[in-house]
């Protein structure tokens, strides 16, 4: 991938083909009597995400006619902020069942908007707040899916 045209459309192609995979997979997915929520529902929005997504990135770069932007990659910055990613990630997963779904989404949210953009530090607090806020409320609240609440669960 020389230029971005390029990156664009076989990124985005990766992202429709993620979100069909995930689709396809969902549909496996049993449903157990008194659930209030279908279980294939969450997989399955992810998959309608990626496919929209993938197909808004692969469009804009199938409509881009203007001179070939280079892509130089990788180059060290790059690989330094994918390494940071999955770390941040590797935590965020070990930590979601001892500290809590919210409060660990809050913490990777707003350590990762600050070392991916260097945001002022209450901006990052208040974007992870808000995260964490969202999660709990519409994830566990109000579509009743069952994330551990970690140290949560101590303040009731």
């Amino acid at each position: 991938m020389r230029t971005l045209r390029t990156a664009d459309l076989v990124t985005g192609g990766l992202a429709v083909g993620v979100g069909l995979v995930t689709l396809v997979a969902s549909r496996s997915i049993k449903a157990m009597a008194g659930e209030s929520l279908d279980p294939r529902t969450l997989p399955m929005m992810v998959g309608w995400a990626m496919i929209l997504a993938g197909g808004g990135i692969v469009y804009s770069g199938w409509r881009y006619r203007g001179d070939p932007v280079p892509v130089h990659w990788p180059d060290r910055g790059g690989l330094r902020r994918l390494a940071a990613t999955a770390v941040l990630l590797l935590v965020y997963v070990a930590l979601i069942e001892p500290i809590g779904f919210p409060l660990v989404t809050a913490a990777f949210v707003a350590a990762h908007s600050w070392y991916l953009g260097r945001y002022r530090p209450w901006l990052t607090i208040v974007g992870g707040l808000a995260s964490g806020i969202v999660v709990y409320y519409v994830f566990m609240q109000l579509l009743e899916l069952t994330f551990p609440l970690g140290l949560i669960e101590y303040l009731y």
